[in-house]
This record gives structure tokens, C-alpha cells and sequence, in this order.
């Protein structure tokens, strides 16, 4: 890009009296380059079309070819090779090659933007407020047609100081029109009558406007576009955030299940049998110490934090006849271990030490246990610890997923705030529905004349006393009718 237009700089300045000898040599030369450089690039993105399935094959080159910005490619690197063999004379350019190479030059900044990119935000933001600006166009376009024929049919008479007429003809009048409504004003016509002048000064206001709105518009649109694509990048933020809170969470499930399948991947895979000691035709004196690390180990799908259940032997290095076995060497059992990340392979010159006494005081301590190769030999302890591990995971992707579903802006918390409040409203209606249902509606207790009198008496509260009194009075009626039982059975047996 910084070529191009440093290219078309010089091409301008190629057009004033004082740079034209040199702009016009440093032209040449530039041309020259620029055309090697587009031609070799048309022809690499010719060749390597072919990597993409529908432009395989000549067929399929020819469809690439046929591409607008391809053609445009195209167009320009043949016409500067036929201007720069043609049109040039030693290093000096006659007068027509310069004009076709401005124009080739214009056309050269299409290719900085090759993929379309500005030109699809462009139409997409057309498309999307096409109402819009059709309306408002259409809008103007009528202003402008009627201030055009209203000063013309007020001016046509008109005479100026010259004695000419400014408005001779409605095409005249359409001139001034959209000189005026596009806020340019050249002021190479204007009314000369007041009738015409208010008639001006009025539909001017009311056309200027509507004229303007396109701009306004299309700004907001890119705006609006622009938010949209921010906010769908902070929405892609937040799927590997819930993909990993799904997993840990499963995962936590899983961990209470006692199928084997679950603690399959804490098991590793029976190391194959193979020589410990190989002859060395040269000794070294190194302590290899390599020690697990509580990390991912990627052979058996652990997840980070995770502990691997094994440790690495330890064996004897060969030494040769005339030296004293002085050193030893903490090894892996098998050689696939020797390669994994799980291990951390440590400088001998961390590790030496001047007797081998030492050395048998700092591997004496350490115990051999053998790598778990099946589901039963997980204890409880293993159990359990892969169990917080996991709980401990899960939380921290509910804390990770909690951050990445933070607002964006404050219109998504007012968004966020208004559908908590739909919630609340859809819930009260719902209690309230439910409270209807046990307790009866307020019209079943009071009449209309008292529900203007005491608003009070229509809360839940009020309701609900009126319903304990009336329980009350239920009971109390209960009571009375089972006293007069009583009296009438004791009657019937004196009797």
C-alpha cells in the first residue's frame, strides 16, 4: 500500500513544472519495480489457486482468473508493461503514457484491499438500512425536483447585472439545485427576484436535510456494525469458557460413578519389556535425574493437576574397566516415559558430587513404587484426591465462565437488569395466581362499596386474616353442632 501511494504521489507531482524531471525519472523506475512485483504475485496467486478444491486444474485456474479483482489484477499489469514498453523514451515518459499510468494507478489501489473486505462491510451495511436511506433519498429527490421548478418558474425572467438571465432553461434551475441542496454552492446562479429568493431559502432548509440524512445514517450503520462485531467476539470468548465448565462439570458427576470406565485414564499402559543396560563405548560422568511433574499428561488424557501414579526406576549405569562406577542414573521404565513432558531432565553439573558416599545417601531414601496399570489398584486416597482435583477444577472454570459472561457495556446491563425485572413480574403473577387459587379472590369477601372504602383490606395480609376468621367461625360452628349431638344422643338413650 505504502508503495502504491508513494507511486501516485510521484505521479502528481510529476504533473507541477518545478518536479517534473524528477518525479518523472523516479516514476520510471518505480513503475518498473511495481510491475515485476505484480506480475510475479499474479502469477504465484495464479498457481497457488490450486489448493483450494474449486480452482484445481486449468478449469479451475480460469475460474480464478475470471474474479473481478483478478481481472482488475490482470488489466493493470498488462497495461503498465504495454505504457513502460511503449510509451517511454530512455527514462522520460512522453505525455500519454503519463496520463494511462495515472489512471493505471487508481486502479492499482483496488488491489490493496483484494479480499473485498471494505466493500462487503459497505453493501452490508446498505443492505441492512436500505428502507431508510431509499426514503430519505426518494424524500430529497422530490424536494429537489419541486424548489427546482418553483425558482425556475420565478426566475425565468429574471435578469441580472449583466444582463443575462441565470434561468434560462429547467435544467438551469436543476443545476442550482443540487449545487444547493449538496451544500456546495458554486454561486454561479443565483436568484435575483425576492418570489424566487424565498422560494429558494425555504425549499433549500427542507431539502439540505433530507439530503444529509444518508450520510448520518450509513455512519450509524457502521457504528452498529462495528459494535456487532465486538460483541460477537466477547460471545466467542465465552465458548471455551462453557465448553470447559460442561466438561469439569461432567466430569465431577462422573467421579461418583464407580464404573471403571471413569478412572480409566488415571491408569497407564503396561511398559514394554526391554534391555535396562547397554554397553557404552564411552563413559560419562553424569547423574540423569528425571522426576515427575504434576502436569497434563497428554499419552493418557490426564488434566492438568492431576498426579500420575507412577515414579521412575532406578538403574546402573555401565562404567568401564578402569573406572569406579561413581555415578548413577534415575531412569524411566520405559522408553516412551523418556520422551514425555511428565519427566524434567536435569544438568549433570546440578547433581554432582565428590564421593560416591554422597550419592548413596541422596538415592537411599527414595522408594520404587510401580507404575498402576489397572482400575483396581486405585485407592481410596487416589479416589478421593481425584475427586477434589476435579471439584477444584470445576470451580475454577464456573469462576472463568462467571468473568468471560461479564456486560460488554452499560446497554447490555440495562438489557440484562430489564429481563431480570420480566422474571420478577412473571413470578409475582404467578405467586399471586397461587394465592388466589388457595385463599379465594378479594371479591369473594367484600362488595365493591367496601373495596373503595379501605384499599387496605385487599393485601395478603388482610386476606389472610379474614380467612383465619373465618376458620374460626367454621370451628366455632363445628363445636356448637357437636354439643347438640351429644345432648341429642343422650336424650335418645335416657329416653
Amino acid at each position: 500500500f505504502l508503495i502504491v501511494l508513494v507511486c501516485l504521489i510521484f505521479s502528481v507531482l510529476s504533473t507541477i513544472e518545478q518536479y517534473v524531471t524528477l518525479a518523472t525519472g523516479t516514476l520510471f523506475w518505480m513503475e518498473i519495480v511495481l510491475v515485476v512485483f505484480f506480475g510475479t504475485e499474479y502469477v504465484v496467486r495464479l498457481w497457488s489457486a490450486g489448493c483450494r478444491s474449486k480452482y484445481v486444474g486449468i478449469w479451475g485456474r480460469l475460474r480464478f482468473a475470471r474474479k473481478p479483482i483478478s481481472i482488475i489484477d490482470l488489466i493493470v499489469v498488462l497495461a503498465s508493461m504495454v505504457v513502460l514498453c511503449v510509451g517511454s523514451k530512455g527514462q522520460v515518459f512522453a505525455t500519454s503514457a503519463i496520463r494511462g499510468i495515472r489512471f493505471l494507478q487508481i486502479l492499482r489501489m483496488l488491489h490493496v484491499d483484494r479480499q473485498g473486505g471494505t466493500w462487503r462491510l459497505l453493501g452490508s451495511v446498505v443492505f441492512i438500512h436500505r428502507q431508510e436511506l431509499i426514503t430519505t433519498l426518494y424524500i430529497g429527490f422530490l424536494g429537489l425536483i419541486f424548489s427546482s421548478y418553483f425558482v425556475y418558474l420565478a426566475e425565468k425572467d429574471a435578469v441580472n447585472d449583466s444582463g443575462q438571465v441565470e434561468f434560462g432553461s429547467y435544467a438551469d434551475a436543476l443545476w442550482w439545485g443540487v449545487v444547493t441542496v449538496t451544500t456546495i454552492g458554486y454561486g454561479d446562479k443565483v436568484p435575483q427576484t425576492w418570489v424566487g429568493k424565498t422560494i429558494a431559502s425555504c425549499f433549500s432548509v427542507f431539502a439540505i436535510s433530507f439530503f444529509a440524512l444518508p450520510a448520518g445514517i450509513l455512519g450509524s450503520g457502521f457504528a452498529l456494525k462495528v459494535q456487532q462485531k465486538q460483541r460477537q467476539k466477547h460471545f466467542n470468548r465465552q465458548i471455551p469458557a462453557a465448553a470447559s465448565l460442561i466438561q469439569t462439570a461432567w466430569r465431577c458427576y462422573a467421579a461418583e460413578n464407580p464404573e471403571s470406565c471413569t478412572w480409566k485414564v488415571y491408569v497407564r499402559k503396561p511398559a514394554r519389556s526391554h534391555a535396562l543396560l547397554s554397553p557404552s563405548p564411552k563413559p560419562k560422568k553424569s547423574v540423569m535425574v528425571k522426576r515427575k511433574k504434576f502436569k497434563l499428561d497428554k499419552d493418557n488424557g490426564l488434566n492438568p493437576g492431576e498426579k500420575v501414579l507412577t515414579v521412575p526406576h532406578i538403574t546402573c549405569e555401565p562404567v568401564s574397566e578402569d573406572r569406579k562406577p561413581d555415578h548413577f542414573s534415575v531412569d524411566s521404565c520405559d522408553s516412551s516415559a523418556r520422551k514425555s513432558p511428565m519427566l524434567l531432565e536435569v544438568s549433570p553439573a546440578h547433581f554432582m558430587r565428590t564421593n560416591s558416599f554422597a550419592e548413596d545417601l541422596d538415592l537411599e531414601g527414595e522408594t520404587l513404587l510401580a507404575p498402576i496399570t489397572h482400575v483396581s489398584q486405585l485407592r481410596e486416597h487416589h479416589r478421593a484426591t481425584i475427586k477434589v482435583i476435579r471439584r477444584m477444577q470445576y470451580f475454577v472454570a464456573k469462576k472463568k465462565f462467571q468473568q468471560a459472561r461479564k456486560p460488554y457495556d452499560v446497554r447490555d446491563v440495562i438489557e440484562q437488569y430489564s429481563q431480570g425485572h420480566l422474571n420478577l413480574m412473571v413470578r409475582i403473577k404467578e405467586l399471586q395466581r397461587r394465592l388466589d387459587q388457595s385463599i379465594g379472590k378479594p371479591s369473594l369477601f367484600i362488595s365493591v362499596s367496601e373495596k373503595t372504602k379501605d384499599r387496605g383490606s385487599n393485601t395478603v395480609g388482610a386476606r389472610l386474616n379474614r380467612v383465619e376468621d373465618k376458620v374460626t367461625q367454621l370451628d366455632q360452628r363445628l363445636v356448637l353442632i357437636t354439643d347438640m349431638l351429644r345432648q341429642l344422643l343422650s336424650l335418645h338413650q335416657g329416653g
